[in-house]
């Protein structure tokens, strides 16, 4: 498709009337060789063209600026004669823009001794007047000349876009001069990165080396090379509507990442996605994808965490806000992550869950010896301890409150709120070493007599009572001490939240105003706030 010459230096167009005075004419109207004219006024003092012109002054050449007034046109106007041949348009070099809009070309433009364009509606009366030739003088850069002629040219008025309707048989002397480029392309400059449809960027094995060679023909705007033809870039394989053309290998992503889609040998696949709740859809190194948030890794569709979360207070200010199930590492606990339940609707949220209890017939059994309360049991809907190791490490990272919401038998709900929860290592029997202020809507601090108390279970006796053991004889495990029997027995100031000894309670809370015994109990703990 190489072109030998391209840049006209002179590019002329002009018209000729096919037949001349005293020839024979058909007034067939489907003949492109009729002499008829198209409008109804025939009477006139003006030429109606270079080739009438010509006829009125046959001892000279009426070559150059003229008046003529075709049929129809309302008022007389130059054109440049070349002989008997009206010039329409003219292009010698880049002085006039010929880049113009609908009504210039339509009225015409520039100088008619030089650089023009005659006008869409003088030439569609022009060549409406009876049946004209078109010839296309070109002269090439390096001085090589030639001409295309056409025997019967016709354009239409400006309702019907001034379109061609006729232009007849052609003959030319341009074979030496010019390679016509094929179908689909134009004119252009030497580029070896060629624009293909699977390289619409025209990037790949890219070369630039053009050698000797200057021009060639080129597809033109949205147009892409297919193999040795140019097609809009519509019909090539992996086109995506308002996105244009995938190169082959290459994905996309849709603007708020719902959809990506990538070719393969001309083939377009789109599917459907989403990013992961912990990740933004954002443009990266010009590639606009899902990528994770800070503290988190993977492809932006999954994106598993890689902050150590150390509790449900770091889970609200780094993961989410949504209670539910996450996966925790306190700092210095033993045997890596585990999962616990986090609540993040009550009391400004962050709440680590360390017990649960309600009344249900299928309850879990806290009747558990000494190493099961130490790992933890149970599950969410049946009740659960999550585990003194557990908890131990939670409240020796920091500062921890705790808060106990219950409902009694009354099916009255309160809490108890405390601004500092902390209990040792198994060494010292997970002894409930820290207790701070009481405050909430509980009518009683029940919690102040298990402070600085062991913990107990069925299985293992820390309560100093030499008479009784009160973890075996209550089913349960919890701070118990050696004044435990008389609060059982005589002022009832005191709480067991997981005693099993009776069916129709899951814990006692001292209320002075209502019934002492739950329904309901769940202790959670969080970061104390320190403003």
């Amino acid at each position: 498709m190489e072109m030998e010459e391209h840049l006209c230096r002179i590019f002329v167009l002009c018209l000729l009337a096919a037949q001349r005075s005293g020839a024979e004419v058909t007034q067939d109207n489907t003949n492109p060789g009729s002499d008829t004219s198209y409008f109804f006024y025939q009477d006139q003092s003006y030429p109606r063209d270079c080739e009438d012109i010509q006829d009125q002054c046959s001892t000279k050449n009426a070559t150059g600026a003229q008046v003529i007034q075709p049929d129809g046109y309302d008022v007389p106007f130059w054109v440049f004669c070349s002989g008997d041949w009206t010039v329409i348009q003219r292009r010698s070099d880049s002085l006039i823009d010929f880049s113009r809009g609908w009504d210039e070309y339509r009225d015409g433009f520039g100088f008619i001794n030089a650089n023009h364009w005659l006008g869409n509606t003088k030439v569609a009366h022009l060549t409406n007047q009876k049946t004209y030739e078109l010839r296309i003088d070109i002269e090439t850069e390096s001085g090589l000349t030639g001409f295309i002629s056409y025997s019967s040219f016709r354009i239409i008025d400006e309702f019907s876009d001034y379109s061609i309707v006729s232009v007849g048989r052609s003959n030319d002397t341009l074979e030496s001069v010019v390679t016509w480029c094929p179908t689909n392309t134009i004119p252009g400059s030497c580029n070896r990165c060629i624009a293909t449809c699977a390289d619409p960027s025209g990037t790949m094995d890219c070369s630039n080396d053009c050698g000797d060679l200057q021009q060639t023909c080129i597809c033109p705007l949205n147009y892409l090379m297919d193999m040795t033809n140019c097609i809009r870039q519509e019909d090539c394989g992996c086109y995506k509507e308002g996105h244009g053309v995938i190169a082959d290998g290459v994905s996309y992503m849709a603007a708020d990442c719902s959809e990506r889609c990538s070719c393969s040998s001309g083939v377009l696949t789109c599917v459907s996605q989403s990013c992961a709740r912990d990740a933004t859809c954002k443009e990266v190194n010009g590639v606009r994808t899902c990528s994770c948030n800070e503290g988190f890794a993977g492809d932006g569709l999954t994106c598993p965490s890689i902050r150590i979360n150390r509790d449900c207070y770091d889970i609200m200010r780094y993961v989410s806000t949504e209670s539910g199930v996450y996966s925790i590492t306190p700092s210095g606990g033993a045997g890596g992550p585990f999962n616990v339940n986090c609540n993040m609707t009550i009391d400004g949220g962050g709440w680590t869950v360390i017990q649960r209890r309600v009344l249900i017939p299928s309850r879990q059994d806290f009747n558990q010896d000494w190493d099961t309360y130490k790992s933890g049991f149970g599950s969410y809907s049946r009740g659960f301890w999550i585990g003194n190791e557990h908890i131990h490490h939670l409240t020796n990272q920091g500062d921890y409150e705790l808060r106990i919401d219950m409902v009694n038998q009354d099916h009255s709900a309160y809490y108890a709120k405390y601004d500092l929860f902390r209990y040792n290592a198994e060494s010292d029997k997970y002894k409930m070493s820290g207790l701070g202020s009481f405050t909430g809507t509980a009518r009683y601090n029940a919690l102040r007599n298990q402070h600085n108390e062991y913990f107990s279970t069925p299985d293992r006796d820390y309560d100093d009572y030499s008479y009784y053991h009160w973890a075996d004889y209550l089913d349960s495990g919890w701070w118990y001490g050696d004044h435990y029997y008389y609060y059982y027995y005589y002022d009832y100031y005191y709480c067991d939240l997981n005693r099993m000894r009776y069916d129709d309670d899951v814990g006692y809370w001292y209320n002075p105003s209502g019934s002492n015994y739950l329904i309901f109990t769940e202790m959670k703990i969080r970061q104390r706030q320190t403003d």
